[in-house]
């Protein structure tokens, strides 16, 4: 599966029956699932992504789906509506930006989840 971003193949991340896909050039990260997604965000006191809310940006054009080759849709939201992830509404798909300048060569399952919890814990921020 292609980094939706850099077009680069992207590391597949597994934990029992749960599965990541993480770009080594951005460090941006794709859940495939999004029940995997829920599970996270459940496991960190977070609501479900259905309640975290967000507003869809359809000015914006972030790229195709690495799943299945659809647009993806751009939702905003945190303080100011400062961050965005992009989600397919073919397949469910979730993608996150990295958020480091130079991300690590390697990614366990434990550093994508903190990264994956923390996004979302700022994204759920509203003021």
């Amino acid at each position: 599966m292609d980094c939706p971003r850099c077009s680069v193949e992207m590391q597949e991340i597994t934990h029992e029956d749960s599965t990541l896909q993480r770009c080594p050039e951005c460090g941006g990260i794709w859940v495939v699932d999004p029940a995997d997604l829920n599970k996270m965000l459940l496991h960190a006191n977070l609501p479900a992504l259905s309640t975290i809310g967000g507003f869809v940006n359809v000015d914006e054009i972030s790229g195709m789906c690495p799943a299945c080759n659809v647009d993806l849709v751009v939702v905003e939201g945190g303080e100011k509506r400062s961050l965005a992830y992009d989600t397919c509404e073919s397949c469910g798909g979730v993608w996150i930006d990295g958020d480091e300048d130079e991300p690590a060569a390697e990614l366990d399952w434990d550093r994508a989840n903190a990264q994956v919890v923390d996004f979302f814990k700022r994204f759920s921020k509203k003021k």
